[in-house]
């Protein structure tokens, strides 16, 4: 089974619409795909176009969205301060039962975090915990502009230290702008990380996601392939 984790190196950069295509283009192929957003803050659990609602769209599931996004809170900050404001905490058994829910009868589990990988879930476990508990190799988003070389090699880092894979890295251009750095951003990070890097151009369309999985799946599809695990059928 493949299975995937999305975060980011700040909010904002993209997971989404990388985890969306993702999603999306591994159903193209034929896969039963299974997508969730375990933990959101800052929407309303109604909102059609909140990002675990957009995942199961993405993923053309029929799954329950109790199962695949089960913790929405109203406050956009980070899950321990959003749950703690209204005096509760996170319940990771029931993350982990939704995941293990989810996954059953599917070939790829594409997760998606909060913000960033060490994004506090409760005082003791971020998302590389949960990642990690949930055997999910993991794919990094990040804004290409100045200063993502750094962001992305801490990242990269955590992610090493909590004993995760990395499966590849995306440079999201979020904007129609760009600055001078994003012309040698993808090849110094492949170069000093040893990862897959794909550049992802602005999309006027979000939702485009047939023209960012193309881009984005090929990198995935190899390294799975490298490292064993072709994709089902194949």
């Amino acid at each position: 089974m493949i299975r995937l984790g999305i975060t980011g190196t700040d909010t904002g950069v993209g997971k989404t619409v990388v985890a969306c295509a993702i999603a999306s283009g591994l159903r193209r192929r034929g896969l039963r795909v299974a997508a969730m957003k375990p933990v959101e803050t800052g929407v309303d659990a109604a909102d059609p176009n909140r990002d675990g609602a957009r995942l199961a769209r993405a993923a053309g599931g029929s799954q329950p969205m109790s199962m695949l996004a089960p913790l929405v809170y109203p406050d956009p900050v980070a899950p321990l301060a959003a749950a703690r404001r209204i005096g509760t905490s996170v319940d990771l058994n029931l993350l982990d039962h939704a995941v293990r829910a989810a996954s059953l009868g599917a070939d790829a589990l594409v997760v998606e975090g909060a913000g960033g990988l060490l994004v506090p879930i409760t005082d003791r476990v971020a998302f590389d915990a949960l990642f990690a508990r949930w055997q999910l190799s993991v794919v990094v988003v990040a804004a290409n502009k100045l200063g993502v070389i750094n962001h992305t090699r801490l990242t990269l880092a955590a992610i090493r230290a909590a004993g995760l894979a990395v499966s590849m890295v995306v440079l999201n251009q979020p904007t129609g702008d760009s600055d001078t750095s994003a012309n040698e951003n993808a090849s110094l990070i492949a170069e000093l990380e040893n990862v897959s890097v794909v550049e992802l151009p602005w999309l006027s369309d979000a939702d485009d996601l047939e023209r960012a999985s193309e881009i984005i799946l090929e990198p995935v599809i190899h390294e799975l392939e490298r490292s064993g695990r072709p994709l089902p059928g194949r």
